[in-house]
């Protein structure tokens, strides 16, 4: 009987339902919430200016091209070195080889020659032979100024012998021949020492000290200046010297800015003799060395460093520079403010005018006018000079630092020949 089956079957169906509907609501009276795994990593999006992988590789493939293309840039400009290394050694090989050849040909040239300086010795030794053979005779019978066997050849110090003629040097000073037993004579007179140490006291500038500030250890271009000598002069002990008053000096100067003073060396002295005659002394040193000046100058008191006004126009320049640059500061920033600076992908910085373009453009033209203004100043003070000045007219001493020999020569320069024709 089927439909008794089916009856028993009702019953268990229901309990299994009413289990199950017990069950969910047991779950559903549960406070924790489950938790899906899946969600504790939860993806988020990129930001907007990032790179995307692709966009990545484009860079740094484009990268790697640049590097290949510098790289062999590189090897094609070491090969061309390269090359212009091996000519040029190429080059200076041969011109060696060339140069010792021509010396071992000018080597074997002069070795192959006889000894011509041997021969021009011998030749010298029987001239002077000749000439001791020619001087003792002359001592037996001298020969007459004047007389037949002696001519003089115009008054130039030619003096002719029966065979031979003697000939003074150019650079001689002698006016006569001590050969054939005649008497020599010399040109110059010593007449005044200034010994080494003398003070030449009383003397006065004739033109104004300006001595330039030292620019890095050295003076370039040192101002000249002389100096009068006057009629107080000593030497030594008590000694005077006498007749030099007048003699003109000249030299250099230097100024001192810390001291606010000025040094003078001088290197050249003039006398003038009575009849006009000319005799000059100058120093073999270059102007600006003081080790070999002829000597120095002190103010009557004694002071290497005579105090004088300094003279300067640093004030105005740093004050016109100082504008300048304020200036010039001010209109780049102008310039600058109207511009945007941004990073490029390559990482270089750009800057854009996103601003007012004729403010940005102002700006530059300021800017460039200004530098051209202070790039003028710049090359300006570059040809000034610091100095102290010392004006004319003041007494001196001269400190004599070398001997001093005044010589009157007979045969020197004059002031005026025309007396003596």
């Amino acid at each position: 009987m089927p439909w008794k089956f089916n009856n028993k079957l009702i019953p268990v169906i229901s309990v299994l339902a009413v289990l199950g509907v017990m069950f969910i609501v047991v779950k559903s009276c549960n406070n924790e919430v489950p938790q899906d795994p899946v969600m504790n990593f939860v993806p988020e999006s990129p930001a907007p200016d990032a790179d995307s992988p692709a966009d990545t590789i484009k860079t740094l493939t484009a990268n790697v091209g640049e590097l290949i293309s510098e790289v062999d840039a590189l090897r094609q400009d070491h090969a061309s070195l390269r090359e212009e290394r091996d000519d040029i050694e190429a080059n200076i090989a041969r011109q060696f080889a060339t140069e010792f050849q021509n010396i071992r040909q000018e080597r074997n040239l002069h070795a192959s020659k006889p000894d011509d300086w041997q021969r021009i010795q011998d030749r010298i030794e029987e001239i002077s032979a000749t000439l001791e053979t020619l001087a003792q005779d002359s001592v037996s019978e001298p020969y007459q100024v004047g007389g037949n066997n002696v001519a003089d050849m115009g008054g130039t110090g030619t003096v002719m012998y029966p065979s031979y003629v003697w000939l003074n040097p150019l650079d001689s000073n002698i006016s006569g021949s001590s050969f054939g037993g005649m008497h020599s004579e010399v040109n110059f007179d010593p007449v005044i020492t200034i010994p080494t140490n003398a003070t030449l006291i009383d003397s006065t500038v004739l033109t104004a000290l300006i001595g330039r500030v030292p620019a890095n250890g050295r003076v370039q271009d040192p101002m000249p200046f002389k100096v009068l000598t006057g009629d107080v002069n000593l030497a030594a002990n008590g000694a005077t010297i006498e007749g030099i008053e007048g003699m003109m000096w000249s030299g250099w100067a230097v100024g001192d800015w810390t001291l606010s003073c000025v040094s003078g060396y001088v290197d050249s002295v003039t006398f003038v003799f009575a009849d006009g005659t000319i005799h000059s002394i100058e120093s073999t040193q270059n102007s600006g060395d003081s080790s070999q000046a002829l000597g120095w100058i002190s103010d009557p008191y004694g002071n290497s460093c005579i105090p004088g006004e300094r003279k300067s126009n640093a004030s105005s320049y740093l004050l016109q520079q100082s504008l300048l640059n304020t200036s010039m500061a001010a209109s780049d920033t102008a310039a600058a403010l109207e511009t945007t600076q941004s990073l490029s992908p390559a990482g270089t910085i750009q800057s854009l005018v996103t601003g007012d373009a004729s403010r940005y453009l102002l700006g530059n033209t300021l800017v460039g006018g200004l530098q051209s203004t202070s790039d003028w100043l710049t090359r300006r003070a570059d040809q000034e000079f610091d100095a102290v000045l010392l004006p004319a007219g003041h007494k001196v001493a001269i400190h004599v630092e070398q001997e001093l020999q005044i010589n009157y020569d007979r045969e020197g320069r004059k002031l005026n020949h025309d007396q003596d024709n």
